[in-house]
């Protein structure tokens, strides 16, 4: 089993995620579990106030330290109560460790607790990375309006890696989620008089040709 704390100012976006099809029913199973903390409740104004200004100046807004800090403590202590734990902590920046099956496998395999931390605006104060030794990770060369996107995609990527969470085994395989080109039925669909096939390969049940011409496929 694999708990994710998930650390958002707008965790309800997770959680309609991660609530739903596969990852909800493995969380109803005990394979996993996802837990949420609002920085904004810890925030210390009546505003619940989580961001200011950038020292040095510049454009937008960055996340402040000590919500951020007292959010932090609240699933450290909650870690702290579970027997032979091991904990990561994961932060999200675009030119960060890219996000990999393998590196999510890794997870799953070294840690009993991930803690992601879902950032906002024009980022999280730089110094959050070194108070909780946090990794900095990637899911793409691109910027996105905040960590809950990429907190979705660890969650979902870690959580096939574990056994029991997929109805097949060989569902998890790098080698069919890799695959640009599936089908299913009918044979021959035809949409504005223009007819749409399966490949001939796919239907001849020679499974050697199968594997070949899918692996020509994955380039």
């Amino acid at each position: 089993m694999i708990r994710f704390h998930i650390i958002s100012i707008f965790p309800e976006v997770v959680r309609a995620y991660c609530n739903a099809s596969i990852l909800g029913r493995a969380q109803e199973s005990g394979h996993i579990v996802i837990s949420y903390v609002n920085p904004r409740d810890f925030a210390r104004d009546k505003h619940q106030k989580v961001d200011d200004r950038p020292y040095g100046g510049g454009p937008g807004m960055v996340m402040m330290l000590d919500p951020l800090i007292r959010a932090f403590d609240r699933v450290a202590k909650s870690i702290a109560r579970k027997k032979n734990v091991k904990t990561k902590v994961i932060i999200f920046v675009p030119s960060g460790k890219q996000l990999t099956n393998a590196y999510a496998k890794t997870l799953t395999k070294k840690y009993t607790d991930i803690v992601l931390i879902a950032g906002r605006y024009e980022g999280i104060d730089a110094r959050v990375k070194k108070i909780f030794k946090a990794e900095e990770i990637s899911v793409g060369p691109f910027v996105l309006t905040g960590g809950e996107v990429p907190a979705m995609i660890v969650v979902d990527a870690c959580a096939r890696q574990i056994e029991g969470v997929l109805g097949k085994g060989e569902s998890v395989e790098e080698s069919r989620t890799a695959s640009p080109e599936v089908y299913t039925r009918p044979e021959v669909y035809e949409w504005k008089g223009k007819k749409y096939r399966v490949p001939k390969v796919l239907l001849g049940g020679d499974h050697a040709k199968i594997e070949v011409w899918r692996k020509g496929k994955q380039g």
